[in-house]
């Protein structure tokens, strides 16, 4: 069942605007991410001529992606007990 969830990895194309439409972030925080300039993040989002991301970008929005979404499954999935294991940074700022 992961093999073909790594395979959709590469297939899922994720525009850096459907991205920080998807996470709710900012243009600052998505070149943070990447950890690309803002002005070249800002050609992406530009109203004329909005130029397209190179593919080695779209490619780390994908894997990010993907492991957020596997994050995701595993906090819904993962029974209590074993997120307490998990959590500990929480119990030692407590």
């Amino acid at each position: 069942m992961l093999l073909p969830f790594m395979r959709h990895i590469r297939t899922n194309v994720l525009h850096p605007r459907a991205f920080i439409k998807k996470y709710g972030l900012s243009q600052p925080q998505l070149a943070e991410l990447l950890g690309v300039s803002l002005p070249l993040v800002r050609t992406w989002f530009a109203r004329e001529s909005p130029r397209q991301p190179e593919q080695r970008y779209l490619d780390r929005l994908a894997e990010i992606d993907a492991l957020l979404e596997i994050k995701k499954v595993i906090d819904e999935k993962l029974p209590p007990h074993l997120q307490e294991l998990f959590n500990l940074n929480k119990h030692s700022n407590s």
